[in-house]
């Protein structure tokens, strides 16, 4: 009868030791993505879905095209925005797929590969809204989204986001990584 006493008192506490655990893990797992949403929320002031629509309102998606539906040059050349482009449009804006190491574009331009996940992206993003305004009728700022035109990550190499491409002349000079507003504006006076 002990023994017995003793193994049922052990299942219950086993259970209740598995409950706890099982507890914690999902609590945490929630409050960790809670705490996070919050976060970005609060320091970007808005959504991660809208975060990286262009000043227009206009969402980056691969079925965004630029004025004139067939993806050619925008009528408002460095407006002062960083403007969604996809592949196609990359193609005729930046580099073709035949020559993608030659620039072919009008005037110089900042290409900015980013990703919705990316933490580092995200911390860039208000920089080069910043640096296009500053650099209006100067250069011109494209952004790719990465997750949504992997052909150009595979054409390039690239294996990082941000990766920040600047292009003068017949140059494309490939940048990874998230730099200081003030090493952005340096290297955009030196491509110029």
């Amino acid at each position: 009868m002990k023994t017995i006493l003793k193994v049922a008192i052990g299942l219950i506490l086993g259970i209740f030791i598995l409950f706890g655990i099982a507890t914690c893990f999902f609590d945490d797992d929630e409050q960790e993505t809670e705490t996070t949403e919050e976060y970005y929320d609060e320091e970007e002031g808005s959504d991660s879905e809208d975060y990286y629509e262009n000043e227009e309102g206009a969402s980056n998606d691969a079925n965004n095209v630029a004025p004139g539906e067939d993806g050619s040059a925008y009528s408002s050349w460095g407006d002062g925005t960083c403007r969604a482009i996809n592949a196609k449009q990359f193609y005729q804006l930046v580099a073709s797929k035949k020559n993608h190491e030659t620039y072919i574009g009008e005037g110089p331009c900042v290409v900015d590969f980013w990703a919705d996940w990316c933490g580092y992206c995200k911390q860039i993003d208000p920089y080069m809204k910043a640096l296009a305004k500053k650099y209006k009728g100067k250069v011109q700022f494209y952004k790719v989204n990465a997750d949504e035109n992997e052909e150009l990550l595979q054409l390039y190499g690239i294996d990082g986001l941000p990766t920040i491409f600047f292009c003068n002349g017949e140059d494309i000079q490939m940048n990874s990584g998230a730099q200081s507003q003030a090493e952005f504006d340096k290297m955009i006076r030196e491509m110029l």
